[in-house]
């Protein structure tokens, strides 16, 4: 069974990760769902945007599935992380706006998955963003890096790699690391008006906007 839903809205794909039980955590079968849905979404040719949000209010996604990654070798787990770095530059190099609608826990992996989107608005009540891999001691990729880095804030993302802190909704957009927070109840109606308003953009002018800016992942 997916762990990922993927619907049109007009001219807004939406993408809701709908897997509650683990707090959407990677592995396997996710990033395999999420390979599904993004060569759909590469074949879309008309203007139209992405939102990718959660069914679950709790947890946007909660980073690698932890008991899977912990049964890996070593080997293993340097072929699971080229995994999740191959999904992550298919998210980031997909030539349609795409806006996270963080509705929860937004860590480690996920914040990686978050930081690749080319818009974030987060929840403002509740959830946290981190990168949490100082404390699970398994430190990210230069490439997984060099996502984190597209966030507008280099300070922010160098003390939050370098100490695992969690920020909430509020304090994440005051550091630009998302570009907007909303009470539960706004946040999805303001990613899909906002979706709306970027689907009108043309696609091959945006994509090769979007190439200049994630340069840094092609070299």
């Amino acid at each position: 069974m997916s762990k990922l839903d993927l619907e049109k809205r007009g001219n807004v794909y939406i993408v809701t990760l709908d897997n509650p039980s683990t707090g959407n955590a990677l592995d396997s079968a996710s990033l395999s769902d999420h390979r599904d849905i993004l060569v759909e979404l590469e074949k879309v040719k008309d203007n139209s945007a992405v939102v990718l949000t959660s069914s679950d209010p709790k947890s946007w996604c909660v980073g690698m599935n932890l008991d899977w990654i912990g049964e890996q070798s070593e080997h293993q787990l340097e072929k699971t992380f080229r995994e999740v770095e191959e999904v992550f530059s298919r998210w980031a190099f997909l030539p349609l706006p795409t806006i996270a609608c963080i509705t929860g826990h937004c860590i480690a992996g996920g914040a990686f998955l978050a930081s690749v989107m080319d818009f974030r608005l987060m929840r403002a009540e509740r959830g946290w963003f981190a990168f949490t891999e100082i404390d699970v001691r398994i430190p990210p990729t230069q490439k997984l890096f060099l996502m984190a880095d597209l966030l507008a804030n280099k300070n922010a993302v160098r003390e939050l790699l370098l100490t695992g802190r969690k920020v909430g909704g509020d304090e994440a957009q005051k550091l630009g690391l998302v570009d907007e927070c909303h009470f539960q109840e706004n946040l999805f109606p303001r990613a899909m008006d906002f979706a709306q308003q970027m689907s009108k953009k043309d696609l091959k002018t945006y994509g090769k906007i979007k190439q200049l800016f994630k340069q840094k992942l092609v070299d």
